[in-house]
């Protein structure tokens, strides 16, 4: 297909890109640059169906466009509305004005889907946090990054499905996640601000690149105000668990 890298482009990308220039070294960066072709190709579906649903798409019909049932659909990029104040999770009651206030936004710019651009507006909203502290401090107000061009309004629809969009669900357990590792366990609007900026190809990310901001730029910044390490704000990948099995062939006995 024209415009896209070939096979043999990905692999001189990764020979030239390894960490080392070992089978081991280029292997490890194939791996990376795999990952990341899968989020930026997760990232573009994303973007099409919040497309596809504002221009009055139902979950049906996408259904159909991926090959799927419409559950299937509605279970990966929709989710029921959220009533204010009831967000899954453990979440300070500061970190659920952000949520609620992001969800107003989203209403306010007449879209169907929350997706992180609208968190990102919730931190910079709700006054007395910690998050409109560091993005001002930083150069970044809500007029700032509403000015850059958010998706345009959508064709209203009478069902009863908003769309939460994958890479918001990312970045809401890995904020919660965060709250576990820092604040006993509930996740502040502090972690809010970290996990979207640290979920891969998130929009929020897109915006404040737009503006000079870099993810690296915030996690810094709210480390420094949580008086942490800046690499305990970093996700951490959970490894699956193995469960253990008795060798074929061998009977568990009974201990004497």
């Amino acid at each position: 297909m024209a415009g896209l890298p070939s096979l043999d482009d990905l692999a001189a990308l990764v020979a030239t890109t390894a960490d080392d220039d070992t089978a081991s070294g280029r292997l490890r960066r194939a791996i990376q640059v795999s990952g990341q072709l899968a989020e930026c190709g997760d990232g573009l579906v994303e973007r099409f169906v919040s497309q596809a649903r504002g221009a009055g798409a139902s979950w049906t019909e996408i259904g159909e466009t991926f090959g799927t049932s419409k559950q299937a659909a509605q279970k990966r990029y929709g989710v029921g509305p959220v009533a204010p104040g009831s967000w899954p999770g453990r979440w300070t009651p500061r970190a659920r004005r952000v949520l609620d206030t992001a969800a107003e936004q989203a209403r306010a710019l007449r879209h169907t889907y929350i997706g992180t651009e609208h968190v990102l507006l919730g931190l910079l909203l709700v006054q007395d946090e910690m998050a409109p502290h560091v993005l001002g401090e930083l150069g970044v107000t809500s007029e700032i990054i509403l000015a850059q061009g958010l998706p345009g309004p959508c064709d209203p629809r009478t069902d009863e499905y908003v769309s939460l969009m994958p890479r918001l669900k990312r970045a809401l357990n890995l904020a919660l996640r965060l709250g576990e590792r820092h604040e006993h366990g509930y996740a502040d609007s502090d972690h809010l601000l970290v996990a979207i900026t640290q979920t891969p190809h998130a929009l929020a990310i897109e915006l404040l690149e737009a503006v000079g901001v870099s993810a690296s730029d915030v996690r810094i910044a709210v480390a420094h105000r949580l008086h942490v390490d800046p690499e305990s704000l970093l996700p951490v990948r959970r490894r699956p668990t193995r469960s253990r099995r008795p060798a074929r062939g061998r009977r568990r006995t009974a201990a004497p």
